[in-house]
């Protein structure tokens, strides 16, 4: 049964914290995984992932959009016997063409496709003994789909252009907020391989189902950007108690975004309910019922020229890189395409357009020039004129 750790805080759990310590360890600072909450269904997932980890079948993770289940994720290669193995994240809804996704995961052969100019090892071969982790697996073309599946049920693959077949020892993590029983329906998801994923399977909760957690969790981002900025601030009373009323249909990405945007524009040691009223009336409009987008995930809009420009502005600074603020956030889906695009306008609007000239308004070092265009191109991020 999972226990509550007196010594570090009623929102810790004792199995949190060892996730959150390992995960500092692992990882550093920037990737601390923070299981935040002491509902119910909290504990339970917690137990849940605790004898998951001990398992070697893969895992399907469902939940809404923005719930965290990528932190659940590392959760599961965290306490389990690949923890000192790689571990690969890959946002599947980013590729959407089928040779890319498929080169991207299982690689490639030089020249078996346009833009290929040399072998690509591919993130299975790369992760080889350790844990991959495939966010809204439900984009996946059905090629890929069907390299999935025999990686899965053979423990082999074939890059893209390759005849030769490469043995692989990876465990599959994979999440999703589609109804892949629907997606098998349409002729979309492979129904052979929803049953391969769904071994064992983890569902999280939205965060209006998890009582007062909400509450634990805007203290646990308060505290944190507290201590980054030395700025001490906290909500009021009234605060707390618009935001009890609010259904947080973003979840645990929305009240974080919530709480650092709040953090940032209040200009006194206590954030009242003016300062974010604004922003949670848009947040709930812009996830009123619609049409399912292409994708199964609403996109942020793209930042204002003013956010693009402030976080070029630390880049110049000196202290933070574009690896720091925009790439690692795209990949960790903090900040989406066109958010990416904004920021890359600026610099080379700064630039008189010029992708060299833009290295040192990023921050990027000359020897990266290749890597950043590499990115931009990949990933379809390089702005149109």
């Amino acid at each position: 049964m999972i226990q509550r750790s007196p010594s570090v805080g009623p929102e810790e759990t004792d199995l949190a914290r060892r996730v959150r310590l390992m995960s500092m360890e692992r990882w550093g600072e920037r990737r601390e995984t923070v299981l935040v909450g002491r509902h119910e269904s909290m504990l339970a997932l917690q137990e849940r992932v605790h004898r998951f980890a001990q398992a070697t079948a893969p895992v399907l993770v469902t939940g809404e959009t923005g719930t965290g289940k990528e932190l659940f994720a590392r959760a599961i290669y965290l306490l389990g016997p690949r923890a000192r193995k790689p571990f690969f994240s890959v946002n599947c809804a980013q590729y959407t063409e089928s040779q890319l996704i498929a080169s991207e995961l299982f690689g490639h052969k030089r020249g078996s496709f346009t833009g290929a100019f040399e072998d690509h090892r591919g993130v299975f071969v790369e992760a080889d003994g350790g844990v991959v982790f495939l966010d809204e697996v439900g984009e996946l073309t059905l090629p890929a789909q069907a390299m999935l599946l025999r990686v899965l049920s053979e423990g082999e693959l074939v890059p893209v252009g390759d005849t030769r077949v490469r043995s692989v020892n990876v465990r599959v993590i994979a999440a999703t907020n589609r109804d892949l029983r629907g997606l098998v329906a349409q002729g979309r998801f492979r129904e052979d391989l929803l049953f391969r994923l769904r071994y064992l399977q983890l569902h999280v909760p939205p965060l209006r189902d998890r009582g007062a957690d909400w509450q634990l969790m805007l203290e646990h981002y308060v505290h944190r950007l507290n201590g980054d900025t030395g700025q001490e601030r906290r909500f009021s009373e009234a605060s707390l108690e618009r935001l009890g009323t609010y259904f947080w249909p973003g979840n645990v990405r929305e009240l974080r975004a919530v709480v650092e945007t709040s953090h940032s524009l209040c200009g006194a040691a206590v954030i009242e309910p003016g300062t974010f009223e604004e922003q949670l009336e848009r947040d709930a409009s812009s996830h009123a019922p619609t049409a399912a987008p292409a994708f199964g995930m609403p996109m942020a809009a793209a930042p204002a020229p003013g956010g693009a420009a402030a976080l070029l502005n630390r880049m110049t600074g000196g202290a933070e890189t574009f690896w720091d603020l925009v790439h690692e956030p795209f990949m960790d889906r903090e900040l989406n395409r066109g958010q990416v695009r904004a920021v890359v306008e600026e610099g080379l609007r700064r630039s008189n357009w010029s992708y060299k000239r833009a290295l040192q308004v990023f921050g990027i070092q000359q020897d990266d020039y290749l890597k950043f265009m590499d990115f931009l191109r990949h990933h379809r991020l390089k702005p149109e004129r």
